[in-house]
């Protein structure tokens, strides 16, 4: 997991160098997201984002945990804030539903030894199949975020 300002990103080498990123980066910066409709939007034939707009929750037991196989998310954040849960899939974790291939995701209900970040606007946190991640956890209230969520083909 790699997280930061998305005015950053051009500077870490190491992430820059990821095949897709710089498409991604040029998206963020030539995009009015306010004029677009929540939903799917395809950059080429592998690489497309989603955009999400919801509102946190505060109880975390609603949010369960997800790892994908298939791709890397690089989710932004265009408004709002929240609380994101991360672990080594290797970690003991409990399957809630099995990977689903078509839809590229799998649930766990729980996971142990899981770390927390705080995703806020113009942020990024990059998810790579090793991690699971919990998205959409309330800081502290309930609150409303805007997310473009990057699908980078592995």
């Amino acid at each position: 997991m790699i997280t930061g300002f998305i005015d950053d990103i051009k500077s870490n080498k190491w992430l820059s160098g990821i095949e897709g990123i710089s498409k991604i980066t040029g998206i963020i910066e030539n995009t009015d997201f306010s004029k677009l409709e929540d939903g799917t939007y395809n950059i080429s034939d592998e690489l497309f984002y989603i955009l999400a707009t919801y509102n946190t929750i505060s109880n975390i037991g609603e949010k369960p945990a997800e790892a994908h196989r298939k791709y890397i998310d690089l989710q932004y954040m265009i408004y709002g804030e929240e609380k994101l849960g991360y672990a080594d899939i290797k970690n003991p974790r409990m399957s809630q539903e099995l990977y689903n291939e078509k839809s590229d995701v799998e649930f766990f209900s729980r996971i142990d030894s899981e770390g927390f970040i705080i995703l806020k606007k113009g942020m990024y946190a990059v998810f790579f199949p090793e991690d699971v991640h919990r998205p959409g956890i309330s800081i502290k209230e309930t609150r409303g975020v805007r997310k473009a969520i990057f699908k980078l083909p592995v």
